[in-house]
This record gives C-alpha cells, sequence and structure tokens, in this order.
C-alpha cells in the first residue's frame, strides 16, 4: 500500500484495523475509468473474500463456544460452532479449508493487483492478471 498514492484522504492518521486497510486499499487501486474490467472484478471478488474471512476471523476469536470432531464416519462433519451478538453458526471444516485454500494465495494476488494499477498501460495491466481469472477457484 506504501508504493500507492493516497488521495483524498481527510485525515493524516493511517488506516486503523484491519477492514479499513483493506477499504483504503481496496479503492485506491480499483479502476475507475472502466478499462481494466478484470481488474475491478479481482479486486471486488477478492476484498468481498477477504470481509468474509474477517468475519470468520471475528467470530472465532471473540465468539468460539464450541468444538465438534467427527467420531464416526456417519457423524456430522467435525466444525467450531461460534456465537457473537445474534449471529450463530457452524463452521464447518470444509468450509475452513477451502478459505484456507484461497487465502494461502490472496497475497500473491494482492500483489499482482496493487502492480496493475500502478501499469500505465491498460493492456499490460490486465495481461498481468490473466492467471487470476478464476480466482479464488484456481485449483
Amino acid at each position: 500500500m506504501d508504493a500507492l498514492q493516497i488521495k483524498g484522504l481527510r485525515s493524516s492518521k493511517p488506516a486503523h484495523g484491519i477492514a479499513r486497510r483493506l477499504a483504503l486499499w481496496s479503492g485506491q487501486i480499483h479502476p475507475r475509468n472502466g478499462q481494466r474490467e478484470l481488474a475491478s472484478k479481482l479486486t471486488d471478488v477478492l476484498a468481498a473474500h477477504l470481509r468474509e474471512a474477517l468475519s470468520v476471523r471475528n467470530l472465532v476469536c471473540h465468539g468460539l463456544i464450541g468444538i465438534t470432531a467427527k467420531i464416526h464416519p456417519e457423524g456430522n462433519e467435525a466444525h467450531l460452532t461460534v456465537e457473537l451478538g445474534d449471529i450463530s453458526k457452524n463452521l464447518t471444516w470444509t468450509e475452513l479449508q477451502i478459505m484456507f485454500g484461497w487465502m494461502s494465495r490472496a497475497h500473491w494476488l494482492i500483489r499482482d493487483l496493487t502492480t496493475a494499477s500502478l501499469e500505465p498501460d491498460h493492456l499490460r495491466a490486465e495481461n498481468l492478471l490473466l492467471g487470476w481469472q478464476a480466482f479464488p477457484d484456481l485449483s
């Protein structure tokens, strides 16, 4: 984020908190001219996934009330039980593994989106992101 010029901020204070930094970063790299459709789509998809992961993180860190394991083959899938405010849910092993899978690649996408946003040539910027078209399903 340091490489990006941050314009229009009303405060000289640095962004505080993960959600604020995510909003600031995605707002700065989101193409505004309509010429970078792939960059725009990927920025939106990644930011939405990261916001959801942040929500899961907050639920686990601040609202974990139970852990279950799959003891019998025909039993329920292993999961975490979380409650926070009026949210109550089970986070299954499968759901968490899917999230960890795309998160393990997200830092490279952040790098490529940031690099593409600094590229003056629209075609070169979009070409840099071609390998990410199917994100998060890149298996």
